[in-house]
């Protein structure tokens, strides 16, 4: 790969989009200019045709059918690291990049943050963003050896650096792949058994037919319009491409409904949005808890307590928008959003508030809903990080079956009720640290969140337990066997016993201890994170998204424990050395 090669196919491209061959097409009602193309203006769509460019369908490499408005935010935030790069629309800025190849070539658009990154690239600290034509030196590809290096390097043993290397070789080769008109497969072919579509260089390489003359004649109007900002003639492409996509494509298109939730789902960021308001309702409903605990002898609230009514109002309608959300994203992906990283994250976080609200309404003290509030965010928080892919992908074969959604909805709904009995638990633990003869309050408080606390527990364990016997049951199914200790089913049977000796407790003299119940409370959620993280990230088997080779543990982990540790000898020690009376 070389600047003059790729210059030179910009050219062309260009050129065959803008004049296609004699006899291809009907006559035009302009001359183009084959000139480099100038800047391009920002966000020269306009409202109208931003929104018809939206709602336009294509099929990705994976043969999902979505609108183009997510294609150009993904791509567009792929590139970039921004959900707006310098002002642009995504939607803008991805389809300035089809039409004005020879611009963005040259123009500094690929992010690069990496510091090791910028000195291999032998640009400045301060620099965020580099264009394609600087990844090139003569007839060089700059990276193309230390590329090379890296993917002969084992996963285990890859620097950091070789593997930002490797996600920055894969953003350049995904750029080159936009500049070539190579990713936006909007034509469906004529009576395609397999219900192909084609992007722009597969249109032209088609033997000629109506369908393909039609094809051309919307992508001539569609590239011509981009590059002169003609609007009209934008309008013109886009309606044909439309008429094309209902007339051949109709078996695959994807419902009007489905559209809108993924389209409003693109725009409204719902899940990352609904963190704050969660955060909101915590911190409201603890000073409602602790509030009550001063000055109410820690007694329930009645209803209409304006304190305890704003938090549980800010509780509520963040629980219904992300129950709405999270119903859009099911419409949006045709199936049940529980097949990867992200989607069970966001349901983990959807079950955490349902457990919350339901011992809330039970308890009435904000305790339950505030906790479940916070930990609520906090999953939904992990769940935006880049470690996660939010986009909506197909299932794989093994998932392609109706108890994806009865053993995962069960079991990753237990995760909700355990890790709500752990911050149960650690709000107990902190109870004890205020342990004193003077807050008889207290010692009641204590006793109430001990029994609020068992019941939590229990829920989630049976629910972890009939998660486990029903995934047996799919096991059976799919691989022919019940069990085969597999890391998920060990971990998965480990967190059962962890659970249920700690609830066996309540049946020894000498353990039945508020304090013994919310440390294994607290402590047990450690399992629940191995069973989830720990299996599917570092571990191989037939559940994981490892490849094989253990990578290291985050930090935060040890960290963690540290904090866990530090507040259960602390509580400790009060409940061991103060008394009540």
């Amino acid at each position: 790969m070389t600047r003059r090669h790729l210059a030179l196919c910009a050219a062309l491209l260009a050129l065959a989009w803008a004049v296609p061959a004699a006899g291809q097409m009907h006559d035009h009602e302009h001359d183009h200019d084959h000139a480099p193309a100038a800047a391009p203006q920002l966000n020269f769509l306009g409202d109208g045709n931003r929104a018809l460019c939206e709602s336009l369908t294509m099929q990705d490499f994976r043969g999902r059918m979505k609108p183009l408005d997510t294609q150009a935010r993904e791509i567009s935030m792929k590139i970039t690291k921004r959900e707006s790069f310098e002002g642009w629309e995504p939607m803008d800025l991805y389809m300035s990049w089809l039409a004005n190849p020879e611009f963005w070539f040259e123009y500094p658009v690929l992010a690069v943050r990496f510091p090791g990154l910028k000195s291999l690239l032998g640009v400045s600290p301060e620099t965020r963003w580099v264009s394609a034509s600087s990844l090139l030196n003569g007839n060089q590809y700059v990276l193309a050896e230390p590329v090379r290096e890296a993917l002969r390097t084992p996963d285990r043993d890859r620097t950091k650096l070789q593997r930002q290397l490797l996600l920055f070789d894969e953003r350049f080769n995904i750029f080159w792949d936009v500049l070539n008109g190579g990713s936006l497969r909007l034509y469906p072919v004529a009576g395609d058994p397999a219900h192909t579509w084609v992007d722009f260089n597969g249109v032209l390489e088609q033997p000629g037919s109506e369908w393909a003359d039609r094809s051309r004649e919307a992508m001539d109007r569609l590239l011509s319009g981009l590059r002169a900002g003609d609007q009209q003639r934008i309008r013109a492409g886009l309606e044909a491409t439309s008429a094309l996509q209902r007339q051949y494509g109709a078996a695959v298109l994807p419902s009007a409904g489905s559209l809108k939730a993924e389209l409003w789902l693109n725009k409204a960021h719902p899940f990352r949005n609904v963190t704050l308001p969660y955060l909101a309702a915590f911190a409201v409903l603890l000073f409602a808890f602790f509030w009550s605990l001063a000055r109410r002898g820690g007694q329930p609230y009645p209803p209409r307590h304006p304190l305890y009514l704003a938090g549980l109002a800010l509780f509520v309608g963040s629980l219904a928008f992300h129950l709405y959300a999270y119903v859009l994203r099911w419409i949006a992906s045709g199936r049940a959003p529980l097949s990867n990283g992200y989607e069970s994250l966001i349901f983990i976080a959807l079950a955490t508030a349902v457990a919350g609200l339901i011992f809330e309404l039970r308890d009435r003290r904000g305790s339950s809903a505030g906790v479940s509030a916070l930990l609520t965010a906090v999953i939904l928080s992990v769940a935006m990080l880049s470690t996660f892919d939010p986009a909506i992908g197909p299932l794989v074969p093994v998932l392609a079956s109706y108890w994806l959604n009865i053993h995962v909805t069960v079991i990753t709904g237990s995760y909700g009720f355990l890790g709500l009995g752990s911050l149960l638990g650690g709000l107990n633990l902190i109870l004890f640290l205020l342990k004193s003869p003077r807050r008889p309050q207290v010692r009641e408080s204590i006793i109430k969140l001990d029994r609020l606390l068992f019941r939590v527990l229990v829920t989630g364990v049976g629910l972890l337990s009939i998660g486990t016997l029903l995934g047996g049951v799919w096991a059976n199914e799919s691989w022919g066997r019940y069990w085969g200790w597999d890391p998920k089913e060990t971990w998965s049977l480990v967190t059962i016993l962890v659970y249920a000796t700690v609830l066996h407790f309540r049946w020894i003299p000498a353990m039945n201890r508020p304090w013994v119940l919310a440390t294994g409370g607290f402590a047990g959620i450690a399992s629940v994170v191995m069973t989830y993280f720990g299996v599917n990230y570092f571990l191989s088997g037939l559940h994981s998204y490892a490849q094989g080779d253990a990578i290291a543990v985050p930090s935060w982990v040890y960290i963690g424990t540290l904090l866990m540790l530090g507040l259960i000898v602390a509580s400790y020690l009060s409940d061991r050395f103060r008394r009540w009376e």
